[in-house]
């Protein structure tokens, strides 16, 4: 049994590895956070039956720790999108499925291996000029799903992430939405379409 059990575990490890593309890896040293970052961030939020300004969050995080969050009010910030999207899709043990190829840019499908992630499937469109990632199509185990385009000026990493999100559960303070409100958020279907933008005025990692 224990042998078997040793067999099957060198085939997914050397499966994984062998199935793995080259320019994961390019993506990986791309998007590499060693230590941290910290970010000024502009949030606009479309959400039906919600009402919120734009605002601006200093963000601070360091790895393995809870990211310290500053902002006037209530801020409400996406469960998947920000900047630790890519590190994390990219360091899960996933199988990379390559569905489209153009001159331009190649789409795979990363499809989770680990029972413990929040998501299952990942279709990412990869630039292949720079490479990087502008586009990632997420769908989660509870979360619904997510529609992440980026947009880029010359660093590494995205000045603007737009998140298009369609879900069944959205779940906000109850001092900031009652439960009229979330009738109202939902449509037709029972489920609640919203976006969120996010325009990154500074972005440092350390």
């Amino acid at each position: 049994m224990k042998y078997f059990l040793f067999l099957t575990i060198f085939f997914i490890t050397f499966f994984q590895e062998n199935n793995r593309p080259e320019i994961a890896d390019q993506l990986i040293k791309r998007y590499e956070i060693k230590n941290g970052f910290e970010a000024s961030v502009k949030i606009s939020v479309d959400v039906p039956g919600i009402t919120a300004p734009e605002k601006i969050v200093e963000i601070s995080a360091q790895n393995g720790k809870q990211p310290k969050i500053k902002g006037e009010g209530i801020i409400l910030m996406p469960k998947k999108g920000f900047i630790r999207e890519f590190s994390d899709i990219l360091s899960y043990p996933v199988h990379w499925i390559l569905i489209d190829r153009t001159e331009d840019f190649e789409i795979y499908k990363l499809v989770s291996l680990d029972p413990k992630s929040d998501w299952i499937t990942a279709d990412i469109k990869v630039n292949l000029a720079e490479p990087r990632i502008d586009e990632i199509n997420i769908t989660t185990r509870d979360a619904g799903l997510f529609d992440i385009a980026h947009f880029y000026d010359t660093g590494r990493y995205p000045i603007r992430t737009v998140i298009s999100f369609t879900t069944e559960r959205f779940s906000l303070p109850l001092k900031f939405m009652g439960k009229s409100e979330l009738k109202e958020m939902k449509d037709s279907t029972g489920v609640v379409q919203g976006k969120i933008l996010l325009d990154f005025l500074k972005f440092d990692i350390y």
